[in-house]
């Protein structure tokens, strides 16, 4: 018999409990793919300590909003077994597991697990459907980093999918959705803001190609949805003084508010999953911030996570990787 297929779900990871917040900060600040520091590297490790230290009571507060953790872990594993079963309809055996590039389970345990099921061949799967080196970028060098380490794991990376069919069909779903929770007479006039993780605009310059990635999303649902003017794409989670993509998030509802807009609608756009950023940072804040500033109607588009079509678009890739080494 065949060994199985082994799928490496990728994602940024998030802490298990309160007590996990800081250490967490220090892996994602200590890595140099988030905070590109150029000549100055070798002082990461103590960058990362200093503004661990410094946001750790901060973060602590958010995540004691949303029930003490992130559930970003177990919602990955979910994805990674739909993508698995999914397979296994089409008559392709997997095996899924998970690497996370901030947290646990890391890029080893990963590789570990897929040993002990006898898997020699797997597909690297991001979550992130934009390419950027700080995400994509990060789990793929970690994931290379720890095969070498181990040996004996043939590794076929998926770098991209921002306009995959299914994708944008589970997005535009969870617009709709989200559109249907509000009064009969804004729905087919809210603003519906694509809101998307920031990025340092040096970081563009470089040649990263998230942006550009980001776009591509945008135009496909709008065009699907015929949003028309009705869609902006806006960025959110802006952390140091670095000039920032933008607008922000924020400073387009205040926009919004400003002209007398009384519905409107965020969508996670660059988020597969929920986590701190759409829980806390859109359901909390960016929701308080709109209904102080005359906002109304304030709905939030849910993050793709297991929708049908979204696990059906990611084991196309998967399958089509896998079929591009030969492998089933």
């Amino acid at each position: 018999m065949d060994a199985p297929l082994g799928i490496v779900a990728l994602n940024l990871g998030g802490p298990g409990s309160l007590d996990e917040v800081e250490p967490f900060l220090r892996r994602l600040f200590g890595d140099p793919d988030v905070i590109q520091l150029g000549w100055a590297r070798p002082l990461q490790p103590l960058l990362a300590w200093v503004i661990a230290r410094r946001r750790a009571p901060f973060s602590r507060a958010a995540y004691a909003q949303i029930g003490g953790r992130s559930p970003i872990t177990e919602e990955t594993k979910a994805q990674a077994t739909a993508v698995a079963d999914e397979l296994g309809r089409r008559g392709i055996a997997a095996v899924p597991t998970v690497a996370m590039a901030a947290w646990r389970p890391d890029a080893d345990q990963a590789l570990a697990e897929l040993a002990a099921h006898g898997v020699s061949r797997a597909v690297a799967l991001p979550l992130y459907p934009h390419e950027s080196r700080t995400t994509t970028g990060s789990s793929l060098g970690q994931l290379e980093a720890a095969r070498a380490r181990r040996g004996g794991i043939e590794i076929a990376p998926i770098r991209r999918y921002p306009d995959a069919e299914g994708f944008i069909r589970a997005v535009c779903d969870r617009v709709e959705e989200a559109i249907a929770t509000l009064p009969a007479a804004d729905r087919d006039r809210a603003p519906v803001l694509f809101s998307a993780h920031g990025l340092p605009e040096v970081y563009i310059q470089r040649g990263d190609p998230y942006l550009d990635d980001v776009r591509i999303t945008v135009a496909a649902a709008t065009q699907r949805l015929r949003l028309g003017g009705r869609a902006r794409l806006c960025f959110q989670s802006r952390v140091g003084r670095q000039r920032w993509l933008g607008p922000s998030t924020e400073a387009a509802l205040d926009e919004l508010a400003g002209a007398g807009t009384q519905a409107v609608v965020v969508v996670p756009i660059a988020f597969t999953g929920e986590h701190i950023e759409t829980l806390q940072e859109i359901d909390i804040l960016y929701k308080e911030r709109a209904e102080r500033a005359g906002i109304l109607h304030f709905a939030r588009a849910r993050t793709v996570g297991c929708h049908p079509a979204f696990i059906g678009a990611l084991a196309d890739l998967v399958e089509t990787a896998a079929r591009g080494r030969s492998w089933i």
